[in-house]
């Protein structure tokens, strides 16, 4: 990847619910010049550069005549249309997760990436969030075989989360991504169910997935509940790992293994709990800071459009195996 040293030009596409944080971080970002925004909603961009002072363009093309880099929060069903847009014209690109509404699109979208020679980046702001961060951190200070990995992403259907996209593809893609990296492992074999609530798409999903290397993963996702529930747990042989990340906390249980030599077995004893420090900023931030690195350095980020794809591709599975199960039920 080219490194760009000068000071980066950095415009957002969409200032909706996301693009909205993405204008007030962009703009507020050291060695970045905010250029400005595309929103096609004339109303909204005229909200945004009276509060910013900024330049709200007419079309994405007027916009990438002035920018090195954009972030991209435009509805997923346009992801593919503009990514590929923004990758002709030689445009460094973040865009919000997931990266297309398809796999086919998505794949597009990577192969155009690679081939133009820029950073493609996708939004998978839990990886920053400061507690997943650390739990990261502690798997891999302290390595352990990775027995099981529990998910429950629950939001309620109150019309604030994407609703051009099922729960797969708005919430489950979070945990997908994060039990392929907390496996290390590729999945061998996917079972799952789900069925719509509120709406004609799937609203809620439970997916198995166990992986080659005998680690397991339990994920549950749904916009149908009263609660807003962001709960991952990880277990190993000696511990369990409990992150919330609403709360951006996280809890470790440890447990000494005492063998029993008569029977061949160790127990679990001397079990204990400690509530792990967890340093505190704002998730989106420490995304785009990844982003802007990786144009200036040359490097990859955190969720590259590779690492982006592997992920949707186990979507595809789990959609598959979904619809599978509806068949068996007829």
């Amino acid at each position: 990847m080219t490194k760009l040293q000068d000071n980066l030009r950095a415009g957002v596409i969409g200032v909706g619910s996301m693009g909205r944080h993405h204008v007030r971080i962009v703009s507020q970002t050291p060695g970045v010049t905010f250029v400005g925004f595309h929103e096609p909603d004339l109303e909204r961009a005229k909200e945004y550069c009276s509060i910013y002072g900024c330049t709200a363009f007419e079309t994405v093309d007027e916009l990438l005549d002035h920018v090195d880099a954009v972030s991209i929060a435009a509805p997923t069903s346009l992801h593919h249309e503009i990514g590929q847009i923004c990758i002709s014209r030689g445009v460094h690109v973040l865009v919000e997760k997931p990266l297309a509404h398809n796999l086919d699109a998505a794949r597009q979208l990577v192969e155009a990436a690679a081939a133009a020679d820029v950073t493609l980046m996708v939004g998978h702001v839990e990886r920053y969030n400061p507690a997943v961060q650390q739990l990261m951190e502690i798997l891999a200070q302290e390595q352990d075989d990775i027995v099981s990995i529990d998910t429950r992403r629950l939001a309620p259907f109150d019309g604030t989360r994407c609703l051009d996209v099922d729960v797969l593809y708005d919430l489950l893609i979070h945990d997908v991504d994060l039990a392929l990296e907390i496996a290390q492992s590729p999945v061998r074999r996917v079972s799952a169910s789900g069925r719509s609530v509120f709406s004609q798409q799937i609203d809620v999903v439970h997916a198995t997935l166990e992986f080659e290397n005998k680690a397991c993963a339990a994920l549950c996702a749904g916009k149908c509940s009263a609660k807003k529930v962001r709960n991952i747990t990880v277990s190993t042989p000696r511990r369990y790992l409990e992150v919330d990340t609403l709360s951006n906390s996280l809890t470790v249980h440890t447990a000494d293994q005492v063998p029993i030599p008569d029977r061949a077995i160790c127990l679990m004893g001397n079990i204990r709990c400690e509530d792990a420090p967890v340093p505190q900023h704002e998730q989106l931030r420490a995304e785009l800071d990844d982003f802007f690195q990786a144009i200036k350095q040359g490097g990859r980020p955190v969720v590259d459009g590779e690492r982006a794809l592997r992920g949707m591709e186990t979507l595809e599975v789990i959609k598959r195996s979904i619809e599978e199960a509806r068949d068996l039920s007829v």
